[in-house]
């Protein structure tokens, strides 16, 4: 029994294996994870997340707009895609690079595609014989400028019904989207210092060895080394960075680039732990 409960501190890092349970299945529940999700933050420590900011901007969009017709596939009109990017360009492209490769429909961005799954798997959003328009939930919240409440929303959808496997050509490997909480308490204890991305993919491998199963070999990579690029890609680039939870430093030219993570004082003012 010993050397069994030895097993689980090392590798879970102190989580006892009723913790790590809780922690991956029921994260949200206060009675059986150690997670605690702050029900209030300062405004003022949003306001510099991008992300939010143009989910809101979406928001307050379409309600100029609402009843906004949609496309006979039920997307959102180019015209209402356009005039958005212009102004609300994704973290990873520059407003020079969208007006020189305008979209011809919401598939050909990602992140406007994104923002309109999000806010409709939020609820803020419905869709009712081919329009779209804003629900009470959503309307209640933009009278109120309730913009961490925005957050908190989105936060929860991405993690509890957001695929985060969606479009990246990747195993499913759910295990990396319920390891979210276990990711968050790693960046917590060790990102004050910049360390790379590995550091942290190494660790979340050795609590959960099975995950490996997932990537095979292929001519190109080995499985080890899709996994680490999935793994990156899914909890510290379209995850962590986007909610304004942590900064990226990018060492090199290449995609093998070497990426250091640091945490940000929000991660800690969202994320606390009781146990």
């Amino acid at each position: 029994m010993t050397s069994e409960n030895q097993y689980f501190d090392v590798d879970f890092e102190g989580f006892s294996p009723i913790n790590m349970h809780g922690l991956l299945y029921s994260p949200f529940d206060e009675k059986k994870s150690p997670l605690i999700l702050a029900n209030e933050i300062d405004e003022k420590l949003i306001s510099n997340v991008k992300f939010n900011n143009h989910i809101i901007n979406y928001l307050l969009k379409l309600k100029e707009e609402e009843p906004l017709k949609l496309t006979q596939k039920g997307n959102l009109p180019r015209k209402f895609c356009m005039e958005f990017l212009k102004d609300n360009f994704t973290e990873n492209s520059s407003k020079t690079y969208i007006e020189k490769h305008p979209i011809m429909k919401e598939e050909d961005s990602f992140y406007i595609r994104l923002i309109n799954i999000l806010t409709g798997l939020a609820g803020f959003t419905k869709k009712v014989q081919g329009k779209k328009s804003l629900t009470k939930k959503c309307n209640k919240l933009l009278a109120f400028e309730s913009s961490y409440q925005i957050y908190r929303n989105i936060f929860l959808t991405y993690i509890r019904k957001f695929n985060w496997g969606y479009s990246d050509l990747y195993p499913e490997a759910s295990i990396i989207q319920k390891g979210f909480g276990f990711l968050i308490f790693l960046v917590q204890k060790y990102g004050d210092k910049p360390k790379e991305s590995e550091f942290y993919s190494n660790k979340f491998l050795r609590a959960f060895p099975i995950t490996i199963n997932e990537f095979s070999d292929n001519p190109y990579f080995t499985g080890k080394d899709q996994y680490k690029k999935c793994y990156y890609i899914r909890t510290f680039d379209r995850f962590l960075y986007r909610f304004g939870l942590i900064d990226i430093e990018k060492k090199g030219k290449f995609p093998s680039e070497q990426r250091f993570i640091m945490k940000k004082d929000l991660l800690d003012i969202l994320i606390k732990w009781k146990f």
